[in-house]
């Protein structure tokens, strides 16, 4: 009985020891280091040479949007971001200044952690940005920024025009002296038309076939009297003027004021009463007023997002004409890096030595 009762004792004490639970914080500590490389055994490729004081700044890996620079300024440095293509703004900046690239906050894979980099910040879109750093901190620096595009623009549409289209006219008014339609291309769609020469037909209900001008490429010779004043028209063409009241009368502005304007800014009028134009209704007060406005408000006018930019189309021994061409802006992001040396993990973050 008590060979038993040792027996069961030492069963019971044995249980109760096997069972004991070890801390939890020290064995998953020693899990958790098992295998897994710290940032400072991360080897940085050191043969790579990335000393400047003016690194290129990528965005999407090859797209050219800008440029960071560094200057020395009472003990600091001045590092600024520049974006010196038209098409891109800064929407955030990351920046990191240390004295060896071991010191960048990174994964243990190696890869940068901007958003652990000393300095940031975000913006709604702007083309410069400067930090002012003090040069203790060290020589190396990554910057990062997320930058924003325009997707359509002038110099997008003008790169996409056709150099030719067919375009077919269908009827004259009411918000335009000529309604027409093309059936391919970049340009497809109707468009309200305005004519820029006044010494040429034009017929309804035909097709033509047109060469295609963007108003900064270079026209015909003698295509026009005065091509030097399409930047005014193109800001007429902008301000939706049929139907609204005029400064002066109260009246509503009509299409054939508004070609009638178009045609006493780009071309010699005879006869100022037009009266085998086929105009339409028009006034002379306030074909007069249109050009005036456009002479004060239109000079270098630069179409922008949500504006319309001017497309001519010459057809031959027949009236050229203008089509205000939607600029409908759609906005894109990308990662952008000043370029330099890489992080030594698998994506494409660089960052530069100052020199």
């Amino acid at each position: 009985m008590k060979k038993l009762t040792l027996a069961l004792f030492a069963i019971f004490a044995f249980t109760f020891f096997a069972c004991e639970v070890e801390p939890s914080g020290e064995n998953l500590e020693a899990t958790a280091g098992k295998g897994k490389i710290k940032n400072n055994s991360v080897e940085f490729d050191f043969s790579e040479e990335c000393l400047t004081s003016e690194a290129i700044l990528y965005a999407g890996q090859n797209i050219e949007v800008g440029k960071v620079t560094v200057s020395e300024i009472g003990g600091n440095y001045l590092i600024t971001y520049e974006i010196t293509n038209d098409e891109w703004c800064i929407t955030e900046t990351h920046l990191s200044v240390v004295n060896s690239p071991e010191e960048f906050p990174i994964t243990n894979a190696g890869n940068p952690k901007n958003g652990n980099f000393e300095y940031s910040d975000e913006f709604a879109c702007e083309k410069t940005v400067t930090y002012e750093v003090p040069i203790e901190k060290g020589p190396y620096i990554a910057a990062h920024a997320v930058v924003e595009c325009v997707s359509s623009s002038v110099e997008t549409i003008v790169a996409n025009l056709p150099e030719t289209l067919e375009f077919c006219t269908v009827n004259q008014g009411p918000d335009a002296y000529l309604n027409i339609t093309i059936g391919e291309g970049s340009l497809a769609g109707s468009y309200g038309a305005w004519c820029i020469d006044n010494d040429s037909p034009i017929q309804l209900s035909n097709c033509y076939t047109a060469d295609v001008y963007a108003l900064n490429e270079e026209l015909p010779d003698s295509a026009f009297e005065y091509p030097e004043n399409f930047d005014l028209v193109n800001w007429l063409l902008n301000q939706n003027i049929v139907g609204e009241p005029s400064v002066s009368s109260g009246e509503a502005y009509t299409y054939g004021d508004l070609q009638f304007a178009i045609w006493k800014l780009l071309d010699d009028i005879e006869d100022e009463s037009c009266a085998e134009c086929n105009l339409g209704t028009f006034t002379s007060g306030h074909v007069d007023e249109l050009v005036a406005l456009a002479q004060e408000n239109g000079t270098d006018f630069n179409p922008e997002c949500g504006n319309v930019t001017g497309v001519i189309l010459i057809s031959e021994g027949v009236q050229p004409l203008i089509i205000p061409t939607p600029l409908d802006c759609n906005t894109c992001e990308e990662t952008a890096w000043a370029d330099g040396c890489d992080f030594p993990g698998n994506n494409w973050a660089t960052y530069f030595q100052y020199d």
